[in-house]
Order: structure tokens, then sequence, then C-alpha cells
């Protein structure tokens, strides 16, 4: 289905890179994803050329040359304000740096419109091949588990996040609800669904968008214009078909009241799909059940501690982005 356009589109940020990426200070127009003050989601390093920004991871793999993450978290040491280890997820991620009117990070999503993204993109992994998870990996080339390249969305007030991410072989919708505002909101159901939406190279370029109407209460997302995933039911989750990290909990729907738009390049060592087996338990701050089952059968990972060497591995990656574009529209 092909979503429709409207001369009554209003456009509420664009960034074409012609100036590159500002995301130091107050009034910067991005801002990076920051645990704490020692860690900055900022793993990258930042070009621009004729197709838009590029990112590319800092490091170097040692036996192959190719770029790799340098950033990682550890296991969280049950210090008072300790990093969660499931922050190891964030390599380099840059939001919009815009405040909603309930003074959350994002735009205001409007009963009666519909606010999206859209972008063109391109992205790769590097090193994933080398590995050290054995068969609970089956093909390094399209497991974002082990890295991929994104452009993102979330709801900083209820943890719903709905983002494309590029593997070298495949375009994948990702929706989940992070566990982070369970602090204020209680134990809500924190999960997350991977979705195979296309094949891909990693020459590939896609025109992405993620478009929510507040009123219809309706998530989906587009693939050169084409709705390739709908959600319907905010805050619970897809089939187990898809679920790649099930953190237990009681699903609620949900409708968030802005949403942040941003970009960057992560992993999910903690999670399970396509293969249903877990590759790292970087925390301890959650209760991971099998995908599968759900509660109370918890996950099992080939590395139950954490070891750095399962976290960096000299795997990276890369994307290239153009056209970032915030809309509202009137909703049909």
């Amino acid at each position: 289905m092909t979503q429709p356009t409207t001369a009554d589109s209003t456009v509420l940020w664009r960034d074409d890179f012609a100036e590159g990426l500002r995301a130091s200070g107050p009034a910067a127009p991005w801002r990076f994803v920051q645990a704490n003050a020692e860690h900055i989601a900022d793993d990258a390093v930042i070009t621009t050329n004729g197709d838009g920004l590029r990112l590319v991871s800092c490091g170097r793999n040692p036996r192959t040359g190719e770029p790799a993450f340098t950033r990682t978290v550890p296991r969280e040491s049950g210090e008072p304000g300790s990093i969660p280890g499931f922050a190891d997820h964030a390599k380099w991620i840059a939001y919009v740096n815009r405040q909603s009117s309930a003074r959350f990070q994002g735009f205001d999503a409007e009963p009666g419109r519909v606010l999206s993204v859209e972008a063109t993109v391109s992205g790769r992994t590097y090193g994933t091949s080398g590995h050290p998870f054995g068969d609970a990996v089956s093909d390094p080339d399209d497991d974002l588990r082990l890295a991929g390249a994104m452009l993102n969305s979330i709801d900083p007030e209820t943890s719903v996040a709905f983002d494309f991410i590029l593997t070298n072989k495949a375009v994948h919708a990702f929706y989940g609800r992070t566990n982070f505002a369970r602090r204020h909101l209680g134990g809500y159901g924190s999960f997350a669904n991977t979705v195979p939406l296309a094949p891909r190279s990693p020459g590939d370029r896609h025109r992405v968008r993620i478009s929510y109407d507040r009123t219809a209460g309706t998530v989906r997302w587009l693939l050169e214009g084409e709705v390739v995933l709908t959600v319907d039911r905010i805050g619970h989750p897809l089939g187990r078909d898809t679920l790649t990290l099930d953190e237990g909990g009681t699903p609620a729907l949900v409708e968030p009241r802005q949403l942040s738009f941003g970009m960057g390049m992560l992993s999910l060592l903690d999670g399970s799909w396509p293969t249903g087996k877990g590759l790292v338990r970087l925390s301890r701050a959650t209760t991971y059940y099998r995908p599968d089952r759900g509660a109370p059968v918890e996950q099992s990972f080939v590395d139950e501690d954490s070891r750095d060497a399962s976290r960096l591995f000299g795997q990276g990656a890369e994307l290239t982005i153009s056209g970032f574009t915030v809309t509202s529209a009137p909703a049909p």
C-alpha cells in the first residue's frame, strides 16, 4: 500500500548535512545519546560527501584493517550510578535536539495528524564473521545483533521505539519497548521484535519513512513509498516468531505524546532473533526470558559473563544518510 501525500504536509525539520553534524552545546541541532559523562554514543568518524552524512566506526579490526567499534559497556557493577550493561547497544546514536510541549525530547504528535520522519539511507557492517558465538549466529552478514545501521525513533516518556535497521543482506523493522521508563511507569511489558522487510546489498540506498498517527494508534514503516509493516497495538509485542528480547512485564497500550527522531549504529548482543539463542547476558539489572516461551522460562546465553572479547570482537558498521526530514500532515 502506498502512503498518500498531501499538500498540507508541514516540514518541521530538515537537515541535508551540507555543514556536517553539530552535536555539542545546548543549542546544537543534534544531541548524542549519553549514558553518563564518560559514556557518549559517538563511536564514529563523521564525513560528508555527495551522498550525505557518512558515519564509519572509529576503530580498526586488527586482522582486516576494516572499521570496528571501540565503545562498549561492561556489565553494571552494582554500585550506585553504574551504567546498566544493556547500554552497550548504543555505538553511535544522535537525536534531533527538539523538546515537545510535554517537555520530553521529541516532536509533538498532535491528534488528527501524522508525524513522520524520512531519509535516504545506506549502510553496511564489517567484521561480523569474526564473532565468537558459534551456531548461535546463522548468517553474520544478516544478524543485527552483531552490528547494524539505523534510522530510529523513540518516545522518551514511554520508551516505545520504532526503527529501520540495515544489515549487509536485509532491511529490518525494529519495534519494541525498552525498560528505561519502568522506574516511573511500573512493570509494563518490555520487549523487542525484529521483522525482515526486504533483501539488500551493502551499496544499496533506500528511501525509508516511519509514520505515527496518534488518533488511529498506528505506526507504519514505509520502504520506497510502500507500507511494509503496521503496528496497531502500540506497547504490545508482535508474534513470538520475530521476538528478540522478552524482559517480562504486562503489555499495555501506549499513546505517545511525542517522538524523538535520530540515526545511528548499534549492536544488540543480548538479543535472540533469528536463531533463538542469546549471545551475551549484557545485564543483571533485567531478567531475560526465552522469546519463544516467555516468563517464567529464562533465557540462557553463549556468554553468561559479558566478557570484553564477546562485546567487541572486531565488528563495526557504516551509515550514509541524507534528506533527513520530519513532517506533520493531516491524518487520512
